[in-house]
């Protein structure tokens, strides 16, 4: 039988937007979106994150919320999981009993991390948590909650992580309802500003994107890199960093074109863009959306290899190229319209931004699919073009670990 995993992590951020932790969600593929059997589940998940893949390249430095439910907290098996890599976030409806609250003062007392996990607040579940509010470190709570709840909560030494943060407005009202942490893609998408231009040397770095996979010359490219020499160094210096393993310091564009080719100094030129944007406001932030970026870039380029018989000429560098348009306008706080308007982009590719008519459109949105977890709509996309649930766990495994490297890589 098919025991493959769908596995995704979702960023959790503190209020300066750095990543503070990731919650891991799976599907094991024979419930597939319907788990009956939480404690399978976290097992199934813990298994293949400890054993098949590594913490270290599922997390990084970070530590992860998984859900526990009764049977899993009373289970021998939790005193087998490293207490320093795992949150376990008990559901807000478990049955609470004697055993059970010995269970989480156990746990606490042995050095675990604790919390609740997501719910619409009322002064009924706080009521039923009061007496192990102590022993929780974390309190997972719907931004939808009203604050004169949330403010009850705020009696108790827990911190609040607000969930279900999907746009700016809810992302201020986390900040009126002083929470410590967030979670949700509303750093995806873009600020409402009165802004009608966005960087001129951004629009030039993509603008470069787009000539280097143009019908042109490498002398042409060069030609087209001496024009930006700002460009030109912030290239290098990345390509030089300690994430690549050249033999020799790389010193040209056109080495780099030489060893490489065309595509990865597309993505690296890319990257750059996000990475220098990202960072203007504080060169220590881990920017949440450079790391979607590379999550969503990888796994649509990755996904579009397994492919047979595809009739787009080139379809994994359109695919980059639209996971990388797809999000530009978070990143420089500007209509999607405007942008599209100031670059030269294929219409194929714009087409797809907005719709799932065509392969590139198809893809991108399996890519968001799985960031936001939507299981059918992937085992639908997955089944469409035969691939296998063993190799979609493979490849998603494989384009976390590539995002995970190269946020070491920024922090090294």
């Amino acid at each position: 039988m098919n025991t493959s995993l769908y596995i995704a992590r979702q960023p959790i951020l503190d209020m300066n937007e750095n990543i503070f932790a990731y919650e891991l969600l799976y599907r094991d593929s024979t419930q597939s979106s319907n788990i009956k059997n939480d404690r399978h589940a976290t097992v199934t998940v813990l298994s293949n994150v400890l054993n098949k893949f590594g913490v270290k390249n599922l997390l990084g430095e970070h530590k992860a919320f998984i859900k526990a439910d009764k049977k899993f907290l009373m289970h021998d098996v939790v005193l087998c999981i490293p207490k320093e890599h795992f949150i376990f976030a008990i559901g807000a409806n478990i049955d609470l009993n004697e055993f059970v609250e010995q269970r989480i003062i156990k746990l606490y007392e042995m050095g675990y991390t604790l919390a609740i996990n997501d719910v619409l607040l009322s002064i009924d579940i706080i009521k039923k948590f009061s007496k192990l509010l102590k022993y929780i470190s974390y309190f997972k709570v719907d931004i939808n909650s009203l604050a004169s709840t949330v403010e009850k909560l705020r009696e108790y030494p827990v911190e609040i992580i607000f969930t279900k943060v999907e746009t700016h407005e809810m992302f201020e009202k986390a900040k009126i309802l002083k929470g410590d942490f967030i979670q949700g893609y509303f750093f995806s998408k873009p600020k409402i500003l009165k802004q009608e231009k966005f960087d001129p040397n951004s629009l030039k770095a993509i603008n470069l994107c787009n000539f280097i996979m143009s019908n042109v010359t490498v002398d042409d490219i060069v030609r087209e890199f001496e024009k930006n020499h700002a460009i030109s160094l912030q290239l290098l210096k990345f390509v030089n960093s300690g994430s690549f393993h050249f033999r020799n310091k790389i010193s040209s564009i056109r080495q780099i074109l030489t060893l490489m080719g065309r595509t990865p100094l597309t993505e690296w030129l890319m990257l750059m863009v996000y990475s220098t944007n990202a960072s203007e406001q504080d060169s220590e932030i881990q920017s949440p959306l450079l790391q979607l970026l590379q999550n969503r870039t990888n796994l649509m380029v990755t996904v579009s290899k397994q492919i047979q018989n595809s009739d787009v000429v080139d379809l994994s560098s359109k695919v980059y190229f639209l996971g990388v348009i797809s999000l530009l306008d978070s990143l420089f706080n500007v209509e999607m319209e405007i942008i599209l308007d100031e670059l030269s982009i294929d219409s194929t590719i714009k087409e797809a931004l907005y719709s799932q008519d065509s392969l590139l459109g198809e893809i991108y949105m399996f890519a968001k699919n799985l960031e936001t977890f939507n299981v059918k709509d992937v085992e639908d996309f997955c089944d469409k073009y035969n691939i296998e649930t063993q190799e979609l766990e493979k490849l998603t495994f494989d384009v976390i670990q590539s995002a995970t490297e190269f946020e070491n890589s920024k922090n090294a």
